[in-house]
């Protein structure tokens, strides 16, 4: 029997967020569950189901167009579409989140807890996210740190009131804000996967957070599904095949995929103003000790 099939079938009907602020390794470890319960790694067919605020999903459930519906509306709805997505469906399903954990005007979490098994929350230093933000977004670091800041930041805003975008909007709020927005939520369990963890000991991080999932994954299988989803291995398959998740308007999806490169590129003032805006929530994550 298949890993997958052996797994997944024991959670029917489940979804398994995988929930993160931009650029904080979201990417890496889906790419780590799609190559450990398929057994081999296509960067462009990976084994989650989509993107929470995926356009295309909301108007099929719906048989609606959404370009047509204001942001409340949308959100009001997002509650049903999951539900329904979750029909005969015979094993977990992973999906990836950007949004903050909140709620909409009918006061019901846009994530519905009843057809949720856990959340895998992954969190980085915003003093890395910052230049990694930068070069998705083809932006300046000085543009990404104001939308790290920014209490009501969005990943694809609706511009001039129109609903158009590929993706439906999308609500970060601010770093601090979307990390307490999910960590402090009582609905959904959730399992917390910190970057700079996972990049000094993946396998154990990995591993860590299979157990978590009450997941019986063979060590071997884990040290494998690690080996084919180095950030080497990454950056070489989107050398070769290219990635549909890059942006347009950066060269590469695949940057530098380390920890601490801050360092290097931020200035103190920089510096200064990430830490002035997240301080309690670094210093709760252990994100101040190197300064």
């Amino acid at each position: 029997m298949k890993l997958s099939d052996r797994e997944l079938v024991k959670f029917p009907g489940k979804l398994l967020w995988l929930a993160s602020y931009p650029k904080s390794g979201n990417t890496w470890f889906r790419s780590f569950m799609s190559a450990l319960f398929v057994g081999d790694l296509d960067i462009n067919n990976l084994l989650t189901n989509g993107l929470f605020s995926i356009r295309i999903l909301f108007d099929q459930v719906l048989d609606i167009d959404s370009r047509f519906l204001s942001e409340r509306e949308v959100k009001n709805k997002m509650p049903v579409v999951y539900r329904y997505k979750c029909k005969n469906v015979d094993r977990l399903q992973f999906v990836k989140a950007h949004d903050a954990y909140v709620k909409n005007s009918m006061g019901e979490p846009i994530f519905p807890a009843d057809v949720s098994y856990k959340v895998v929350y992954i969190v980085r230093n915003p003093l890395d996210i910052v230049g990694s933000l930068a070069h998705h977004q083809g932006r300046t670091i000085d543009q990404s740190i104001e939308l790290i800041n920014n209490p009501n930041g969005y990943l694809a805003e609706q511009k001039n009131g129109l609903n158009d975008n590929y993706n439906l909007p999308q609500l970060l709020t601010d770093w601090s804000s979307h990390v307490r927005s999910w960590l402090e939520q009582k609905e959904i369990e959730v399992i917390l996967l910190k970057y700079e963890d996972a990049k000094e000991n993946p396998i154990k991080v990995f591993k860590d957070v299979m157990n978590a999932l009450e997941m019986n994954i063979p060590e071997t299988l884990i040290e494998e599904a690690v080996r084919m989803t180095s950030f080497d291995q990454l950056k070489k398959a989107e050398e070769t095949t290219g990635f549909k998740e890059k942006s347009a308007i950066s060269p590469t999806f695949f940057r530098k995929g380390i920890s601490g490169g801050w360092k290097e590129e931020l200035t103190s003032s920089q510096i200064e103003r990430i830490i002035d805006c997240h301080h309690n929530v670094m210093k709760e994550l252990g994100y101040l000790k190197d300064l």
